[in-house]
């Protein structure tokens, strides 16, 4: 009940904002779609496609499938956030057709990346002051290399987030089952939610606070020293 209600408020949120947000129509080059746009340092993904996001100089966006496939997508801009959208609604959409479609990104810096459902997003570096990471539902987000201040990842279902780099400070909240898989990302402190079954794991060379309720795991390594608040037959792994 808990992971219906969070997918039906994140399908209705992406309702009402689509009822804000202006769709960019996409240009036929070959086999694939191009979709002039712009100006965004946010993206998010509500379709069960692929997605690879690269860092550039400027800004493209290009989609590739088979043409029924490319229908089932709409792109819209939502003020600095670009949104790949079942064109039909998320309880209209040929899944097996979506996931055929892969959009590749260029873009400058990622401030924010989301996913809801079951898409698949890889970003292959962030560097900057901060980045937003999350997902709901079953989907996977793979960070390559981060070099940020902050770093702030949720997940809510069954859905995992990889990352390797560095951050300052590191926040996950995993309400769910999914994992954060971050054993090559170092931080220098963390502070870690986690309610269910899922799992956390990075490299903390500092302070972190901890409050895990249920039967999930977090293991920061023999670096971090930890202040734990735990309910249930979870495992917290800090220090030596």
């Amino acid at each position: 009940m808990r992971l219906t209600g969070y997918l039906l408020t994140f399908a209705g949120a992406l309702c009402a904002t689509a009822a804000q947000a202006d769709e960019i129509t996409g240009e036929r080059d070959g086999e694939a779609l191009v979709y002039r746009v712009g100006g965004f340092d946010s993206v998010g993904l509500g379709i069960p496609a692929s997605v690879d996001i690269r860092v550039g100089p400027d800004w493209s966006v290009r989609a590739s499938g088979p043409a029924n496939a490319l229908a089932e997508l709409r792109v819209e801009r939502d003020g600095r956030s670009l949104q790949l959208r079942p064109r039909n609604g998320w309880r209209n959409t040929n899944a097996s057709l979506a996931r055929q479609v892969r959009v590749i990104i260029t873009m400058p810096q990622l401030a924010s990346a989301s996913i809801g459902g079951s898409g698949r997003m890889a970003v292959d570096r962030v560097t900057g002051e901060s980045l937003r990471a999350s997902v709901g539902g079953s989907g996977s987000l793979a960070l390559g290399t981060v070099a940020v201040d902050n770093l702030a990842v949720s997940i809510g279902g069954s859905g995992e987030v990889t990352a390797a780099g560095r951050a300052a400070q590191l926040t996950v909240k995993n309400s769910g089952s999914g994992r954060f898989a971050a054993p090559d990302l170092r931080a220098s402190g963390a502070t870690v939610s986690a309610a269910g079954s899922g799992q956390v794991r990075a490299v903390v060379d500092g302070p972190a606070t901890v409050s895990l309720a249920g039967s999930g795991m977090v293991d920061l390594g023999r670096g971090a020293k930890c202040t734990v608040r735990r309910a249930g037959s979870g495992r917290v792994i800090c220090g030596s």
